[in-house]
């Protein structure tokens, strides 16, 4: 929300027009930028929103780099088109009796922390109560099971978040608009005590059935599409290369190899079993992102300025007086080593640490699959 404090007053100041702001924690507010949306046919999840005109902007690099260029063009604009007109509605809908929503959600999710503001104001109705469940705990995954065998919900949308359920009926990802929530309370109130009974064990049951039908060979065609890596063919195609350039023998490129693969799949199994998830669980909470992007965007900042830097001297020839690079006898003791000692367990080790890395580097490119 920083952008609202220092570059909207300046626009303000140049372009001269009034800012409204809404609390989306308030529901009627929120209603407010459904409808807006609605009426725009615009929708995003990145937070604060700011709507000119026929134009809506959503988080603030959007604002950043687009509001001034349209407000710009709207000041030039001769005759300006009269506004779209936004219905609001006047009063909320009636919720008799106490409702209890189930929310699944995963941290980090951008779709969640958007509805985590229409969840607040809902909240602070009187008669909704919303129970948030994260579905990285496995309990949860188990729940969440369970009430979707009660309302039916189809086997590839489940573990699909965000989903609410309640009664005898789910909405899930884009379909979550307060309205659908009331439209979903209203239907299936007089089946709201549904879920009151589960059966946690054919929960269970049912994931393991499901994973049962993974059959070896769909497996293993999955992972040879995941294979087909070319961060990882580069890596290992280097190493081939540099190891033929200085004579080493087929046995150690075959080391050499073998090592990476298993390095490849070792990564891939820490990825498997937690530590991918760990990651993910820890930067869905606000604070750890804040201070994980944070420290990110210093160093990138720091190293960006030396980079910026060292440009200039390297311009000048001055190529002593860079700061990011090894020290001088540092790198000839590297370049002699690489000519003369090029050894089995060192070739082993640096390929081992290269496949860790790339694994994990490139995950998010091509271990969607995965």
């Amino acid at each position: 929300m920083d952008i609202l404090l220092s570059d909207i007053p300046k626009l303000q100041a140049k372009y001269t027009f009034t800012l409204k702001k809404y609390d989306i924690d308030l529901l009627a507010n929120y209603q407010l930028l459904e409808r807006m949306e609605q009426a725009l046919g615009q929708t995003g999840d990145d937070l604060p929103v700011i709507f000119i005109d026929d134009s809506a902007f959503y988080g603030p690099e959007e604002i950043y780099e687009k509001m001034d260029d349209v407000l710009k063009y709207l000041a030039n604009r001769q005759q300006k088109e009269p506004p779209k007109p936004v219905l609001v509605k006047d009063t909320l809908p009636v919720v008799t009796g106490r409702i209890q929503l189930h929310y699944f959600f995963q941290p980090g999710c951008q779709e969640c922390s958007r509805l985590d503001a229409m969840f607040n104001s809902l909240a602070k109705t009187d008669s909704i109560v919303i129970v948030r469940y994260s579905i990285f705990d496995d309990t949860n995954k188990v729940l969440l099971e369970a009430l979707s065998e009660k309302v039916f919900m189809p086997q590839e949308q489940r573990l699909l978040v965000p989903i609410v359920i309640f009664g005898g009926g789910y909405l899930i990802k884009e379909d979550i608009t307060t309205d659908n929530i009331f439209a979903l309370i209203k239907e299936h109130q007089i089946s709201k005590h549904v879920t009151d009974s589960l059966d946690v064990g054919a929960a269970e049951k049912s994931i393991l059935q499901r994973f049962d039908r993974f059959s070896l060979l769909g497996i293993m065609f999955a992972g040879l599409l995941d294979g087909v890596n070319p961060c990882a063919f580069a890596t290992i195609i280097f190493f081939v290369s540099y190891l033929l350039f200085i004579g080493r023998r087929r046995r150690d490129i075959i080391f050499m190899a073998v090592s990476f693969i298993a390095a490849v799949f070792i990564a891939y199994f820490l990825i498997g079993v937690g530590a991918y998830s760990l990651l993910n669980y820890l930067v869905g909470y606000d604070v750890v992102a804040k201070i994980i992007f944070l420290c990110f965007g210093v160093i990138a900042l720091i190293l960006g300025l030396l980079s910026l830097r060292d440009f200039i001297y390297a311009r000048q020839g001055a190529y002593g007086k860079m700061i990011l690079q090894l020290p001088l006898g540092i790198k000839q003791r590297i370049h002699r080593d690489i000519k003369e000692r090029t050894a089995v367990r060192g070739i082993i080790f640096g390929s081992f640490i290269a496949g860790l890395i790339v694994s994990f580097l490139e995950f998010g490119c091509t271990g969607q699959i995965y």
